[in-house]
This record gives C-alpha cells, structure tokens and sequence, in this order.
C-alpha cells in the first residue's frame, strides 16, 4: 500500500508528492542616469530648430523639426496673432540654439501687443518635453523693452504623450545689467544734491518681474531732455510751479505725474505708486496657466532669463508693452514700438520607464494532465519552456485580479505618482515616473501579486525584482513575470513503490528500478492486496525538465495512518546525490539503531540545475513497514 503525501482517508495509491521549491532569480540591476538641468547663458540648450519648406516668415508663421540637446526629436509650429504695434512681416532664425524671431518696428503705433502660439508634435516618447522661451538666441545688438509677456498652455491629449500636466516654472533669471536706453532715466536716475540728479547710472538686477496689473507706473524718458541746465553726469531740471517739465522740442519720453521733483524718481518718490518697483521673480516660482509676468529692457547681449512649460503641446505666448514714453515719439504713447526678439527652443529629460508583461512560460507547450509527468523532448527539447523569457509563441496572462506594482524596496511603498496597475485586458504594464521622483542609490522594486486562487501558480521568475537607480538608461522594457499552470511546472516527481519481505540490508540500487509489477521492482502501478508485515520500499524520482535552476527544492511524503499504519523501516532512507537525505532530521534512530517511528519523511533543501540535453534528476529512497502493531 502506498504512503500518503498528505492526511486522508483514502487507501488507494497515490504517486503525487508534496514538494517546495523557491526558484532563485538574479537580481536584476538596472541602471540610470539623471541629467542635471544646465545653467543657461543667453539662453542655452535650446534645441536645434530646421525650418520646412512650407515656412511662410512674411504672414509670422512658421514649421519645421526639431532635436533636443538630449537628442529627443520632434515637429513644432509657430503661428503669430498680431494684434497691434507690428508690422505683418517678422524674422525667423533657426539654428543650433533653438529659433529666435524678429518682431519689426512700426512706429506710427503704440500700446504694442501680439502673441505667437507654439505647438510641438515629439516623436519620442520617453522624455518629457519642454518648450523654454528666452529673449534672443543668437542676435547680440539691440534690446527689448518693457513689457508684459502672458502664458497660456494646454496638455498633450491621453493618446500623444504623457497624462502628466503641463507645468510652467522660471527657470533662469539672474541679474543683469538693465539698458537705460530701453528702460528710462525712471529707472537709471540717481539725486545728488538739491534738485540735481545724475542719468544713466549702472543697474544690475534680475529682468523678470512678478506682474502687478494695477501697477502700469513704469517710465521711459530722457533727464537731459528736461527744461534746465547740464548733462548726463550732473543735470539741475527747471521747476515751473513746482513741476519739472520737457524743454521746447525736446519731449523725450512721458513723466510721471505729478511731475514733482521729488517723483521723477523712484528713490525719492512721495507718490506710492511709484516708490517701489515689480518685485524680482525667483527662481523655480511657477506661473499659473493664464498667468503672467514682467520683463524689463535688456541688451539683447545681456538677456539670459528662461521660461521653462514641462510637457506642454502647445505655448501661447502674449507680449504687451507697457512702459510710458518713447524716445522717438513726441507724444505719450504707452508701449515701445522698437524691434522686439523673443525665442523658443525645446529641452527634454528620459522619463523612467518601467514595463513587461506577466506571461505564460510554457514554451507554446498546451498543459494537460496527461503531460503532467513527462520528461521527454517534448519538454527538455523546447528551449523556450519555463525559461524565464516571453518567447514569441508565448501569450501574456490577464486576469482581473493580477497586478504589479512599483514600489521603494525599503518602505514598500508606491513610487509617488504610480498606483498598482491591473492585467485584465492586454497582461502588460508601464509606468511612467518623473526623473525628479527618483534619486540615484534608490532601491526600487517591480512587484507581482497574484490572485488568491487562479490557475498559474507556478512562478518561472521571482515575484518581485528589484532595480537600483544610478547613472544610467531611464528606459526598461520587457522586465516580465513568468507563470505556468500546475500541469506545466518544471519540476516534475514520479513515485515508485517496491512490495518485499522486510530485509534491514535490503539494497535499494540493486533493486529493478522501473517494472510494472510492484512485487519484483520498483513500479508506479499500485500495490494491491498488501500483507500485513510486508515491507513497501518507495523511490521518489524529482526532474527538473525546464531551463530554468530550481533551487531549495524539498521535499515531503506523509506516511499512511488510516485505516493501517505504515512505519519506518531499515535500510535508512538514502538520496542520490547523496546530500538529498545525510543528515535528516524527519528520520532518526532509536537506542538500538532501528528507525524512530516518525510520520513523515522530508528531504534537505536540494538544487536542480536547469536542462542539459535532457533533464536533471535526483532520487530519494526510503522503506515501510505496512502493520499497525508490528514494532521497530
């Protein structure tokens, strides 16, 4: 009668065997690299820009390619409104630093305004995107004036990019010399004594100012235009009821009213209005959609500020002047109607990109009972079963309840920003991730968790690996969980049972180890009709019949109890290799040398190495003797 793998109360004979086995993975070590955003000088890394042959510069618009610093590859186009203040015709350079545009003067007009949307089209689709405006890319004479510039944006549909919002933020803006010229003697101004002043004096400070709508205070004209006496270094104003006022012929500008003396200048101002300037814009302060800023007039050889819109598809940007006064126009005019540069360009940062699939490693092999326990080259003939690889024949695995999930390997918890993904429909995943999400040293893990109860319960791969973060790639694809049915596990195990009188010496090798008559060898048909005080000696054969190293393989045969019991009997139970059973605890001896009548006999943790032209096999030995009263 044949033992039992588990507690029951059925009698007849059985061969299956309850077994353990952890197969051991390598830990998978991916890599990465994090780029630091670099410092921008008059503005840096603003892409490549190449211009189609459907460009029309004459009406503002234009379209073309693009490629980042980074290598990140796209098409843009970039459409003018012009509202008033320009004429129709602007300038577009493109080149190795993003596209500077030339906004032509018309001076019969003020209160300058237009606008110019650009929309971007990436052909890559594991970076994140940004459009950077600047002041100028490449022209290194003239100036743009005060103004204030608008932005809008809008994010890439679900189906072009990423579902991440678009995200507007400065990202450079560092002092630099203001241009007196564009900015005013409002602004350059500096009392001496009395009520002289000296002009055009030296200003360093950052050029992008946070936006007061009620604050239109700002000022453009010339001191040495004024009614008085002297220069530019030392100048004393004529006052005309208490007002400074422009020279016959001479007005340079609008002034600041009441044209007190003491208001002409900032810095002795009594009016609140005009004691204190735009606030400086720091840096990383982000800008609402629909929101706006101020920039003050810098030489175009000087500018270097840097707005920055993260995966946005389109940028609408709207330029307004604002400041009073223009040095060539005798009138009060609001807003310079000079030449005005503004640049675009692109920079884009690898997204991580974490995904696979959760697969059936069955080399297109079909599970069926009837293959359960077959070790032939229908198995250890496919390279592409249970190897850990999605092979091409090989289909993913969805089920409703199946998820992976991306966490930190300490805590255990979601990466912010990713939630558990379900395998119903397609058995893929992906996970997109900011690289500022991430930091380099961090232990991430893919994990698997499985259903409760469904029918791929044999792992091919760990069910969780885990990924360092350092210098490296941001891209990982095809990191796949393997699965098989029960029917197609690698490890498969034969029980053989060998009726004979009880013989302590009996010699388990020299046994017929394959018949199909248990009473002259080793047989997986069952032993009927079994005597009481007959011996059953058992083989227990484990293959591993797939291309995968199981390891920690043990395992456990519980003897019969019900309705007669089985109990150990001499010889001692033995393994080939010969470490499968030395030194087993579940069998110890007695006194006298005989068997311990325990209830089970459990292997040590053992090792199968993956195929080699056939499958590999250790073997386990043991002998029992059938009678409840027969003693050791």
């Amino acid at each position: 009668m044949a033992s039992r793998p588990t507690l029951t109360s059925v009698i007849t004979p059985t061969n299956i065997i309850t077994a353990h086995r952890i197969c051991v993975r390598p830990v998978l070590a991916l890599l990465f690299f994090i780029m630091p955003l670099i410092a921008q000088a008059i503005p840096a890394n603003m892409g490549t820009f190449t211009l189609s042959t459907s460009t029309t510069s004459s009406n503002g618009s234009a379209s073309g390619s693009y490629t980042t610093s980074a290598g990140a590859t796209g098409t843009f186009t970039i459409v003018r409104k012009e509202m008033s203040g320009y004429q129709s015709n602007a300038i577009f350079t493109p080149g190795n630093n993003g596209i500077m545009i030339q906004n032509q003067s018309n001076t019969t007009s003020d209160r300058d305004k237009f606008s110019y949307t650009i929309t971007i089209t990436p052909t890559d689709k594991n970076s994140i995107h940004t459009i950077k405006i600047g002041q100028t890319s490449y022209n290194t004479g003239g100036n743009s004036e005060v103004a204030r510039q608008s932005l809008s944006y809008t994010d890439f549909a679900t189906n072009e990019q990423f579902t991440f919002p678009a995200r507007a933020t400065v990202l450079e803006n560092p002092s630099v010399n203001y241009f007196f010229g564009a900015m005013g003697d409002y602004f350059m101004g500096q009392k001496l004594s009395g009520n002289s002043f000296s002009s055009n004096n030296s200003t360093v400070s950052p050029q992008l100012r946070i936006d007061d709508p009620n604050k239109n205070d700002l000022y453009y004209y010339s001191l040495t235009a004024l009614n008085g006496n002297g220069n530019s270094s030392s100048f004393t104003p004529t006052l005309t009821n208490g007002n400074v006022t422009f020279a016959a012929g001479q007005k340079r500008g609008t002034l600041p009213a009441p044209a007190t003396f003491e208001n002409i200048l900032k810095s002795t101002s009594t009016s609140p209005n005009n004691q204190t300037t735009y606030s400086a814009l720091s840096t990383n302060t982000p800008i609402s959609n629909g929101g706006s800023y101020v920039s003050y007039g810098i030489a175009n050889s000087d500018s270097n500020y840097v707005v920055a819109v993260q995966n946005a598809k389109s940028v609408t940007l709207t330029y307004e002047g604002i400041m009073k006064g223009n040095s060539a126009i005798e009138a009060d005019v609001v807003g310079e109607t000079y030449n005005e540069w503004i640049s675009f360009g692109v920079e884009s940062k690898p997204i991580y990109v974490f995904s696979g699939s959760v697969f059936n490693d069955n080399g297109g092999i079909t599970a069926s009972p009837a293959t359960r326990l077959d070790t032939s080259a229908t198995f250890t003939g496919n390279r592409g079963y249970f190897n850990g690889v999605r092979e091409d024949n090989e289909s993913e695995i969805t089920d409703p309840n199946l998820q992976v999930r991306l966490t930190d390997c300490n805590s255990g918890n979601d990466i912010p920003g990713t939630t558990p993904q379900t395998l119903s429909s397609t058995g893929k995943y992906r996970f997109n991730v900011f690289p500022n999400t991430l930091t380099v040293g961090q232990n991430v893990c893919l994990v698997e968790v499985e259903p409760s109860s469904w029918d791929y319960n044999i792992d091919t791969t760990a069910n969780k690996k885990q990924i360092t973060i350092t210098r490296s790639d941001y891209n990982y694809s095809n990191i796949d969980f393997g699965e098989v049915k029960a029917e197609n596990a690698a490890l498969v195990l034969k029980k053989y049972q060998y009726v004979q009188d009880c013989n302590d010496n009996l010699n388990y090798t020299s046994i017929n180890q394959s018949t199909t008559n248990p009473s002259t060898g080793f047989s997986m048909n069952p032993a009927r009709n079994v005597e009481p005080g007959k011996c059953i000696a058992y083989k227990i054969e484990a293959y591993n019949r797939g291309n995968t190293d199981l390891s920690e393989v043990q395992i456990t045969d519980v003897l019969q109890k019900i309705p007669t019991q089985s109990k150990f009997h001499l010889p001692l139970p033995e393994g080939n290799p010969a470490q499968v059973f030395s030194n087993n605890s579940s069998v110890t001896l007695d006194a006298n040398g005989k068997i311990v009548s325990n209830d089970r006999v459990v292997s040590n943790a053992f090792s199968l190495a993956k195929v080699s032209g056939g499958p590999t096999l250790a073997t386990l030995y043991f002998n029992t003797k059938y009678d409840t009263t027969v003693s050791n």
